[in-house]
């Protein structure tokens, strides 16, 4: 077994290719296209994914087949071959496709070209409409876990090094305390219009932006908690008030539910903004991204000449 911080190079891809069944599978986990420039590449490992949250149908925690599957540093997927997903998935690694090095190599990893006979063996659709990836396949690959499972799995966390005791306590405490709360008072954050207003910024990579104030975003949310459809989470208000680097836009996205590509307006991600999932029972160490509205941001100008170009469009019921 790997541990964190183990050094590990990626196998070739005539390797990978050889534990793969006919639909690019190892043990129902995909290997996607936009991994094979990784291949040959060498790696930390940054932990063993003990678990991992499905969103499939609906959200549950599930142990991988054979719990044999790692993150490599924060690798992510960049949608290249899934028709530009702007997701940002972190890329989960089977063991069986990596191999442990002692030092680092300085021999340059193999480029590959991709032949339409491996473009059919790694397949990026199940049909016209619905994708294929890790994501998408994410309940093929694994198994639901009880809470009692849950609770040995975040001790096995904290033996690896996933979690502190501390984090590991919060993973316990935190979601229990949010369920009893739920019953007293619901925390969902909730506004109260029927259409929510839309701001324009366009927004692009590296520029800063600050998280508006909890109740500047509350203004902008109906009575179920979203702004045209996308939730403010509770988790995401401990970012209000602080200032982020945009990492990039999000106009379309994989869902991983039902495997269908969505078109997203006016939205961002913003870089190094995760879910941490302390209010799920055990903790999951996936790390999302959140998903952010213009209109929950304000951009920061670099300088004061800034202040007076790349105004945003105002406030607009739609």
């Amino acid at each position: 077994m790997l541990k964190p911080n183990d050094l590990v190079r990626v196998k070739s891809f005539e390797q990978i290719i050889q534990t793969l069944d006919d639909e690019g599978c190892l043990d129902g986990l995909p290997f996607m296209p936009e991994m094979i420039d990784y291949c040959g590449k060498i790696f930390r490992v940054s932990l063993k994914v003990e678990k991992t949250c499905v969103d499939n149908p609906t959200m549950y925690m599930a142990e991988f087949r054979n719990n044999d599957v790692y993150f490599l540093d924060d690798l992510r997927c960049n949608g290249d071959f899934h028709d530009g997903c702007q997701r940002g998935c972190r890329i989960f690694w089977k063991e069986s496709w990596l191999e442990k090095v002692n030092e680092e190599m300085n021999e340059s990893p193999p480029k590959y070209n991709l032949s339409d006979d491996i473009k059919i063996k790694l397949k990026v659709k199940k049909d016209a409409e619905i994708y294929f990836c890790q994501s998408t396949e994410l309940r093929n690959a694994t198994k639901p876990l009880s809470s009692k499972e849950k609770i040995s799995k975040l001790f096995r966390d904290v033996k690896i090094g996933t979690y502190n005791y501390y984090e590991a306590l919060k993973l316990l405490i935190f979601p229990l305390l949010r369920k009893l709360i739920k019953k007293i008072k619901d925390q969902h954050p909730r506004g109260k219009l029927t259409k929510t207003p839309v701001e324009v910024l366009n927004l692009r990579p590296g520029e800063i932006v600050e998280v508006r104030s909890f109740e500047e975003i509350l203004q902008t949310l109906d009575i179920k908690g979203k702004n045209k459809g996308l939730s403010f989470e509770p988790d995401m208000k401990i970012f209000c008030g602080k200032q982020f680097k945009v990492r990039n836009r999000l106009d379309k996205m994989i869902l991983e539910r039902n495997g269908i590509m969505i078109e997203v307006q006016n939205s961002v991600i913003l870089d190094g903004v995760t879910c941490e999932c302390f209010f799920a029972f055990g903790g999951c160490p996936r790390r999302e991204f959140q998903y952010w509205r213009e209109i929950w941001l304000k951009r920061v100008p670099l300088n004061k000449e800034d202040t007076t170009t790349n105004k945003s469009e105002s406030f607009a019921e739609v």
